[in-house]
């Protein structure tokens, strides 16, 4: 572990379930890959399947947990989704509030009350208790498949949705929702079947869309955890999906050895500031553009008084959309699904 930045792990299901020999799938196609030179990485193996579905969520936290203490990035190769919930729990300890990503076509609220599956991870995620999810963003639903209360309460928390649409117009939308989160799960079934057999969708993102939005999610200096899942090898036809997946962690992985290591708060030296006013000169906002990368960033008004774990949360990464759309007097969601939270 020494010296490592990146460690991978699997999970090792049971005989005859549908998940059976999922990371080792992809770890075939993975070591077949060009390495990086630059890049230290470790595989810790699988995480074995317990007596029950608790014992694997507690090893998953602990292992994760202890990886972050050692700023080294955990990396879940495959599996059952409500894995995510494991990965999130271990950020708890940090004692910061922190922002998630879904890649999935559906929003998988579920029913609180039931055990935890993957149909109902994100539920036990916004209602956990103590809370520290500041930002929530599902990226790449399919409206068809999720009904209108899941879609109204993300609205009402002022969490982030965006239709498969969106992204087939121009996947850069996502760039800055990607750039924000500490912890982003991508559901493989997001992904439409003919780009990666067995999930059974018909439409869905490329597999185009989803390197990309792996190397978004690795280029990312805050991003801290990374994982795809619900990848069935039973019904990988030729092993596409696991290539797939496999490149999807490549990607990740040259996003992470091209970072940048630029947030505004670090030092304005790097960046142009903005100013931009709105209500005839009654109120205005401030944006920074890095002066490498390009990227925007946004301030958003924040007291900090008692929440010193929100500081973090105040400068928001944004699009040169969202500065074109402030100088025309209108106030950005982003700004304002911010603010909302942050008050």
């Amino acid at each position: 572990m020494e010296g490592a930045e990146i460690a991978f792990f699997g999970i090792a299901y049971p005989d005859g379930h549908e998940l059976y020999g999922s990371a080792a799938a992809v770890r075939a196609k993975l070591y077949n890959l060009q390495a990086f030179g630059n890049l230290s990485a470790v595989d810790l193996g699988d995480i074995v399947v317990g007596d029950s579905i608790d014992d694997l969520h507690h090893a998953v936290k602990t292992v994760c947990a202890s990886l972050l203490g050692k700023t080294i990035i955990p990396v879940c190769l495959a599996g059952s989704q409500e894995v995510t919930y494991a990965m999130y729990s271990s950020f708890e300890r940090l004692d910061q509030v922190v922002n998630l990503a879904i890649i999935d076509a559906i929003i998988d609220l579920g029913e609180f009350r039931d055990d935890l599956n993957r149909r109902n991870y994100l539920s036990k995620i916004v209602l956990h208790d103590p809370g520290f999810l500041f930002n929530l963003s599902v990226l790449a639903y399919q409206t068809y498949l999720n009904d209108a209360e899941s879609l109204e309460l993300m609205e009402k928390l002022f969490f982030d949705v965006y239709r498969l649409g969106n992204i087939n117009t121009d996947v850069k939308q996502v760039e800055p929702l990607l750039r924000n989160a500490d912890l982003i799960s991508f559901d493989i079934n997001a992904v439409k079947g003919c780009d990666s057999p067995g999930t059974g969708q018909p439409n869905g993102l490329t597999g185009e869309q989803a390197c990309q939005m792996a190397r978004y999610a690795g280029i990312s200096d805050k991003a801290s955890g990374f994982g795809v899942f619900n990848f069935c090898p039973e019904r990988d036809h030729h092993d596409q999906s696991a290539m797939l997946i496999a490149q999807m962690l490549w990607y990740f992985c040259d996003g992470f050895v091209h970072r940048q290591k630029e947030f505004p708060h670090l030092s304005k030296k790097q960046f142009l500031e903005f100013q931009v006013h709105l209500d005839e000169g009654r109120n205005e906002m401030t944006f920074y553009k890095s002066k490498r990368t390009e990227k925007w960033w946004i301030n958003v008004p924040y007291s900090g008084k008692g929440q010193n774990r929100l500081l973090r949360h105040h400068i928001v990464p944004c699009s040169q959309a969202d500065y074109e759309w402030a100088r025309q007097g209108e106030v950005p969601d982003i700004w304002w699904k911010t603010y909302q939270k942050l008050g």
